[in-house]
């Protein structure tokens, strides 16, 4: 391709002087909705770019279809009650916090429109994971077209290479695997999809003064905290980059920036009145975020500094990744520690360049501005988050070190930003080209590790050896495997690992109860380790008086061992505690049928079946007998009906 020659329009002023590569300020005179001021032209028509985009995007990704729900995905999708009802549901979306369906209580995570979609998705196709991934890569593709509208009127003085580019590495960098594999992490999809396209029409607003645009960005800024909370800061990002971008006077940007004040209130009251009600608040603990184990302010101010310090590490060199980051993957550390102090110096270092670029507009001023303003919210320096770190949590951020790195590498070249062209800039190209490619070969290998939560977890735990959650997810997933294993041999192994897995997470964050009863749980899939089964399930409860699994798991083996009395006493008390507790009571109406008082063995099978018809076959046998021994005939014939019935249905699986 030649360099383009090309005059600029007779309208189009010439672009200032540049410091660093700071953008060209001035918008074009000619207001009108396509024009994109003072931008330069190739001769490789525009929407070249955004299809080589979007098909990067596409294919470094099409394996993500084929790949089942993992983490926290059921939660939103075939395990969330409200979910299950589809699009009638939707109302209800907007009056409780996300994960309301699933656990009932508060946790103070917003998120209506994700919920939505996925409620959309069940009526028209049903729960299908494949179906899930394949409408999680559209959005992605529909984000990567939004910000190359966005980059390209933002950056509207400069070549098409330079957005093209910053996007190239933005799509591809290895660090987005998370977001794009994650049924989940639509949430991440659509927030950055619909602050892109508000950003838009902001600037659009600016470049042609047209009053819609500040309805449109109004709009769109409100589906995006309806999608995710952190595009909050988007009130203070966009009017950054009005700034930055355009000569225009602050009373112009106060007016564009009036639709995001609005959103935000109305959205601030939703929260409040809806969500803050959601039953008891969630406590955050050090199970979920490690900050929780500081002794003091300084230590946890160390230890986040050294987070976001790692965060920028993994931009710049994106090995080894991991869906956790638990405790203590992440040491608690203090001032005195080399890691603290490389921390809190990188932060000064980029806030100093920051301040010192702001009078000049500087690009490089503007992208670190941007991605720390966009991970402000999940840094834990404001508010403590359910979460020590996350990969998701720099997604938006991610695109302010894009941007900072192609001007970065335009710099050190010496490449006119405004020129830039192949064969001109060729080195430009021999740099990023390289880099794309690494991030692809990354990108793809690291998707194949979100194929199955086996899979993640196997590959994770690697990764992160000293997370408490990677080995107890691992064991947990062994235990599962346990439970559905006939061969003897292989059901060995699969408890040795489990166990292994689950004593190391014990060996990090010792106490845990949750561990402990997973603990049990391998051992009561064994059949024959009733013994140990107890000793887990007594050190839970030490753990956790209250916990009702491991209570319900140890009446269940006084049961086995014809310990009827002592049966009846301990899931009496959880039955008290917990009165839909159906298998507790199921396992107490068991207990009441063998120790001969079948009134009451009646009264808590009915009990059960009322709450949930679903039963399992023992269930519906036991019914069948009692009603048989005390002369039921009717009911007799009912419960065999069941019997033959859940019988039949299993026949099917």
């Amino acid at each position: 391709m030649a360099k383009n020659k090309q005059a600029p329009a007779a309208n189009s002023p010439k672009p200032k002087p540049q410091v660093n590569n700071a953008p060209a300020a001035k918008p074009a005179t000619n207001k009108t909705d396509t024009q994109i001021p003072s931008a330069t032209t190739s001769k490789v028509p525009e929407y070249w770019f955004i299809a080589i985009l979007i098909a990067i995007a596409f294919l470094i990704n099409i394996p993500t279809i084929n790949y089942d729900y993992t983490l926290d995905d059921p939660f939103f999708t075939k395990d969330n009650p409200m979910v299950k009802k589809g699009v009638s549901a939707i109302p209800e979306f907007f009056t409780h916090a996300a994960y309301y369906g699933v656990f009932k209580n508060h946790d103070a995570s917003y998120r209506p429109l994700l919920l939505t979609s996925f409620a959309i998705e069940k009526d028209i196709f049903g729960f299908n994971p494949k179906v899930s991934h394949l409408v999680n890569l559209f959005i992605f593709c529909l984000q990567i077209l939004a910000l190359f509208l966005l980059l390209r009127r933002v950056l509207s003085g400069f070549s098409v290479y330079v957005p093209f580019f910053i996007l190239l590495l933005f799509e591809l960098h290895p660090i987005h695997t998370e977001v794009v594999a994650s049924v989940k992490s639509r949430d991440e999809l659509l927030a950055l999809l619909f602050t892109a396209i508000c950003t838009l029409q902001s600037m659009k607003y600016i470049d042609t003064d047209k009053t819609k645009y500040l309805i449109t960005s109004g709009i769109f800024f409100f589906l995006a905290l309806m999608s995710k909370e952190t595009p909050i800061t988007f009130v203070a990002i966009v009017p950054m980059t009005i700034y930055f971008f355009r000569d225009v006077n602050l009373k112009k940007i106060l007016t564009a920036c009036a639709p995001y004040l609005i959103v935000s209130a109305i959205y601030m009251v939703m929260r409040a009145m809806f969500i803050e009600s959601d039953g008891e608040k969630v406590v955050i603990n050090v199970n979920n975020n490690a900050l929780m184990a500081t002794t003091d302010i300084g230590m946890r101010l160390a230890t986040l500094l050294f987070i976001q310090l790692k965060y920028i590490i993994l931009l710049i060199f994106p090995h080894p990744l991991s869906y956790d980051y638990s405790y203590n993957q992440i040491p608690i550390i203090s001032f005195g520690n080399v890691k603290a102090l490389a921390g809190l110096g990188t932060i000064i270092g980029l806030l100093v360049i920051a301040f010192k670029g702001l009078k000049s507009k500087s690009v490089y001023s503007y992208s670190i501005l941007f991605y720390l303003g966009s991970v402000v919210l999940t840094s834990n320096l404001i508010v403590i988050i359910g979460a020590t770190m996350a990969e998701r949590f720099v997604y938006t951020a991610s695109l302010g070190f894009c941007i900072g790195i192609v001007f970065l590498i335009l710099k050190l070249l010496k490449v006119d930003a405004r020129t830039l062209d192949y064969p001109s800039g060729a080195k430009v190209f021999y740099i990023i080209i390289p880099i794309a490619l690494l991030y692809s070969v990354k990108t793809f290998s690291r998707n194949d590790a979100w194929k199955s939560n086996l899979s993640l977890y196997e590959t994770d735990v690697n990764n992160a050896p000293e997370s408490w959650r990677a080995n107890n997810l691992l064991g947990v997933a062994y235990t599962r495997l346990i439970s559905e294993e006939k061969d003897p041999v292989k059901k060995k192994e699969l408890y040795d690992k489990a166990v292994a897995r689950l004593n190391k997470s014990i060996e990090i964050l010792p106490g845990n109860a949750e561990v402990y009863l997973l603990k049990g749980y391998a051992n009561d899939f064994m059949g024959n380790h009733d013994d140990s089964a107890m000793a887990c399930y007594k050190e839970t409860i030490r753990c956790e008086p209250t916990n009702r699994e491991a209570n319900n798991n140890m009446g269940a083996i006084y049961l086995r061992h014809n310990q009827f009395k002592e049966a009846i006493d301990l899931l009496t008390k959880v039955v008290a505690k917990d009165t839909v507790h159906t298998e507790a009571i199921a396992n107490l109406a068991a207990a009441y049928g063998n120790s001969g008082n079948f009134g009451m063995a009646i009264k808590y099978y009915q009990m059960a079946i009322r709450i949930n018809p679903d039963q399992p076959g023992n269930v519906w046998q036991s019914m069948t007998n009692l009603s048989r021994i005390t002369g039921d005939s009717v009911g007799a014939k009912k419960y065999a009906a069941l019997l033959q019935q859940w019988q039949a249905n299993q026949g099917k699986k």
